[in-house]
């Protein structure tokens, strides 16, 4: 008995038909027949019941189908492992990441691990999605889990929204703003994190009226809060922990205070995704950066006196 063997009874049993069987594995029909009777000599067990031109499973054929379908599910994914594990040799890590912050992180733990490269990719929601469905992309980090069956998400940090400002705003010195002060403010969204979409939905549940504009990158979103051209709606990307990204000296974190939503940063890969032992360093890795991103913001929060859990105030 060998894989020949098997797939060839495979296909006769799902056609049901000697001829048809034949025409789809490209061999003649009796060499077909003899391949099956071949098969079932070696098991020593009959696997169909032959009339006239229709060929059916016996009950133990039935049983053997069942096993042959999951032995070949089984070589298809050792293959398709072994081709990810043979990849993983050729190229680096790759990462498509909704939030630029993941520049920052990656850049302190590529210093710590020379000859690992990691290529991250900014993209939104539904590339993230494509790439991981793909395999051009190991990992993805959005704004919340993507829904699709074939992916894994696991939440890196939970946070409520904040608003930063320049040192030089009117409202810089404020422990905490409200949806309401804000009104009449710029507000600078990241597009590709799509806060934009979940700023509109916070602003239109609370009533007030709001001044959002989309920036596709970190980098403009933060500069144009420099220059005091407007507040940024985010997660705060801030944290005691030296190496981390905390923005800049030149812009402060303010708490929402009455917005109670919080976002998620979460790490979604597929169920099927092989990584090598130096990627799960990386993953593990930002696991403990944003943990001590979130550990830190709740501080903040509570020593403001907001309740960090957005369960009210």
């Amino acid at each position: 008995m060998d894989l020949l063997q098997l797939r060839y009874f495979q296909t006769v049993a799902e056609t049901q038909n000697i001829t048809k069987a034949a025409k789809i594995l490209f061999i003649s029909q009796p060499a077909l027949s003899a391949a099956i009777s071949r098969l079932e000599k070696d098991i020593g067990v009959t696997l169909f019941a032959r009339a006239s031109n229709r060929i059916t499973l016996t009950e133990a054929g039935r049983c053997f189908l069942g096993y042959v379908g999951s032995a070949f599910s089984m070589l298809d994914e050792g293959m398709e492992q072994a081709k990810q594990i043979a990849n993983r040799s050729r190229r680096q890590l790759r990462v498509a990441s909704a939030f630029g912050v993941l520049r920052d992180v990656t850049a302190v733990y590529a210093a710590g691990h020379p000859g690992h490269e990691v290529e991250l990719l900014t993209c939104d929601t539904d590339e993230i999605r494509h790439m991981l469905a793909s395999g051009e992309a190991d990992l993805g980090l959005n704004l919340g889990p993507i829904a699709d069956s074939r992916f894994t998400n696991r939440v890196l940090l939970e946070s409520r929204f904040f608003i930063a400002v320049s040192q030089d705003n009117p409202i810089a010195g404020q422990v905490s703003v409200t949806l309401k002060e804000l009104e009449g403010q710029l507000l600078f969204c990241s597009n590709i994190a799509q806060t934009y979409e979940r700023a509109q939905e916070i602003f239109r549940s609370a009533g007030c009226r709001c001044n959002l504009l989309k920036l596709d990158e970190k980098d403009v979103l933060f500069e144009a809060a420099r220059k005091g051209l407007g507040c940024v709606f985010c997660m705060p990307m801030i944290s005691e922990r030296e190496g981390l990204p905390s923005g800049s000296e030149e812009i402060v974190f303010i708490p929402i205070r009455d917005c109670l939503e919080k976002g998620e940063v979460v790490l979604t890969m597929r169920k099927d995704a092989y990584l090598s032992t130096e990627a799960e360093r990386y993953v593990s890795y930002l696991v403990k950066c944003f943990y001590s991103i979130e550990e830190y913001t709740r501080k903040v929060l509570i020593d403001r006196n907001i309740d960090p859990d957005g369960r009210g105030q």
